[in-house]
């Protein structure tokens, strides 16, 4: 019964990354992941470099059924050369997602440039623009598979006449993205943020069959704010709203931090986000001597597929920002 189970999450995994175009990796924390979330997020930041990296295990009672990781890097650079307000950015970022316990992978390596332009003075308003260039490595492992026509009455057949198993076990495919995003600094030391983002310009194409699937356009808005409520005390909130091929997705929500302490001290924040209809995420996260760790946990909802319906995903995050100099400038980065 339990080799039975896993062949049928096998085909599960297969159907949905090869029958739905691809659909691109998310994360329930997109404002703990800058890089993927937009190109334009390159260098939005008050530092001299910044490094994050998420970890998002989706559906692990299946097998370990979607694992992704991204680390990236990202640094403002030539400012001695550029209006002291403005800011060119580079960045760097490792994504990989791995299916059906390491059944599929897709590994990522993305390089982003970014310039932010002042719109005033005083830097209270700003815009950026985004470009990325992505190359990604599939890989499909034969080993790690079992199809629905190896089970027969009398247990497995040593062979799958599955077609995949005819093709080549990998691929690679070069894509373009793009983005922008515009920064409000208000006069009580309030943020608010919006930005849009477009991926694969170049529509490659994906999996091991004829004809290949090609991986949809994906285009994605988000924004934000954070609000001071006290010395101590601070609002953020946030949305991002996505939209490839037929799907549609929505989350929103917010979480309030407190400051503990004087100098290195601690800030600790609790908040909700949900993507609506399908799930609830609570979050807990600590900032600390430039670092700040979030913890999440998808919780999902009643009219999820049914066989999603009792488990749930878990995320973390980490970020670091080093600020040589201590000072962040007059232009002023959302930091959630």
């Amino acid at each position: 019964m339990k080799n039975r189970k896993n062949i049928y999450i096998l085909i599960l995994v297969l159907h949905i990354y090869l029958q739905l175009f691809a659909q691109d990796p998310h994360y329930s924390q997109f404002f703990a992941s800058p890089l993927t979330l937009n190109p334009a997020n390159t260098g939005n930041f008050n530092g001299n470099l910044r490094v994050a990296t998420n970890i998002r295990n989706q559906l692990s009672e299946f097998q370990n059924a979607y694992s992704t990781k991204t680390i990236s890097l990202d640094a403002p650079i030539l400012q001695k050369h550029l209006p002291i307000d403005d800011k060119l950015s580079i960045g760097l970022l490792l994504l990989t997602d791995q299916s059906g316990n390491k059944l599929l992978n897709d590994n990522n390596v993305a390089l982003s440039l970014s310039y932010s332009k002042a719109l005033d003075e005083n830097a209270n308003h700003f815009i950026a623009a985004g470009f990325q260039a992505n190359y990604s490595m599939y890989r499909f492992d034969p080993s790690k598979a079992n199809f629905e026509d190896q089970l027969t009455a009398g247990g497995f057949s040593l062979s799958s006449a599955e077609l995949i198993l005819g093709n080549a076990y990998s691929k690679n495919t070069a894509d373009v993205n793009a983005g922008l995003l515009y920064t409000a600094y208000t006069k009580n030391n309030n943020l608010f943020y919006v930005g849009a983002s477009y991926y694969h310009f170049a529509k490659p194409t994906v999996g091991f069959t004829t004809p290949a699937y090609f991986t949809a356009a994906r285009a994605n808005l988000h924004g934000g704010t954070y609000i001071n409520l006290s010395y101590s005390a601070t609002l953020h909130a946030s949305f991002q709203y996505q939209h490839q091929g037929e799907n549609n997705e929505l989350l929103l929500g917010g979480a309030l931090s407190y400051y503990i302490g004087k100098d290195n001290g601690y800030e600790i924040y609790a908040g909700l986000w949900s993507r609506i209809k399908e799930s609830l995420i609570p979050y807990v996260g600590i900032e600390w001597n430039h670092f700040r760790a979030g913890f999440s946990f998808d919780v999902g909802a009643d009219n999820q597929l049914a066989v999603t319906k009792s488990y749930q995903s878990s995320e973390f995050s980490l970020l670091y920002i080093l600020n040589k100099d201590g000072k962040g400038g007059k232009i002023r980065c959302p930091k959630f």
